[in-house]
């Protein structure tokens, strides 16, 4: 999916600090290094790569199609499954930062936002994603435009009041909307799932926070209003029978 993660993943930067979790132990940090190198493997990177060469090069695969993407699943979660329990103990800035070798803790929170996506997109996701892959990749192609106005925005609110749930509530529901318009009600779902499982990796304190990611909002309101339909029909159709017998 060309890029669509890699435009919300950049804008974590900013709240990073806000992270406070207990310290991952020495195995952890092995044991999330030894597990990367593998995934790294798959990429043709020998150790871990700048973020954004990383983006390029998964951009670059993915360009191949849906079957491509299925690949990159299979990769995402031996990697998931081999840092196992280490997650969500282990899911931290400092530990990525120390574990994959990273320069900047910037650049750790940009790598554990990835992992947040991959695990959503190749788990929950996963048959979602596949279904609708063609057009979700339609708006990281196309529509990168109306992603970044509510990037923009977002990086505006919080450079001048600092970071709070509140803003990133807000640019959660203007991705979701660029999603929902391009790709109907699943694209919104998917694309507002997308945004918070990399965004709650760094800030889980704002979970409560967060739009509901919804798929079946109109379906649920669909079936009140069958529900109700029937409901009425039964009514009449007593009160009919009931019309009968006072006849005879």
């Amino acid at each position: 999916m060309k890029a669509f993660f890699a435009i919300c993943l950049a804008l974590f930067i900013g709240f990073c600090a806000a992270q406070t979790q207990a310290p991952c132990p020495a195995a952890g940090i092995t044991q999330i290094s030894t597990c990367y190198a593998a995934y790294f493997k798959n990429l043709n990177f020998t150790s871990t790569p700048p973020f954004f060469t990383y983006v390029q090069a998964v951009d670059k695969f993915a360009a191949q199609g849906v079957s491509a993407f299925k690949t990159l699943c299979t990769w995402s979660t031996t990697r998931q499954t081999c840092i196992g329990t280490y997650d969500p103990m282990c899911a931290t800035g400092a530990a990525f930062q120390q574990a994959l070798g990273v320069q900047t803790k910037d650049e750790a929170y940009e790598y554990l936002s990835a992992y947040g996506t991959n695990n959503w997109e190749c788990g929950p996701g996963y048959s979602d994603v596949v279904a609708n892959y063609y057009c979700l990749e339609n708006i990281g192609l196309n529509h990168r435009s109306d992603i970044l106005a509510c990037f923009n925005a977002y990086n505006a609110t919080v450079q001048q009041n600092g970071f709070s749930c509140s803003a990133l509530a807000t640019y959660t529901t203007c991705y979701t909307n660029v999603y929902t318009k391009y790709c109907g009600k699943i694209g919104g779902y998917i694309g507002c799932n997308l945004l918070k499982a990399g965004a709650l990796e760094d800030v889980p304190s704002c979970a409560s926070q967060l739009p509901t990611c919804s798929k079946n909002f109109e379906a649920h309101k669909l079936f009140g209003m069958r529900h109700k339909l029937a409901a009425k029909r039964l009514a009449q159709k007593n009160h009919n029978k009931g019309d009968a017998s006072k006849i005879h």
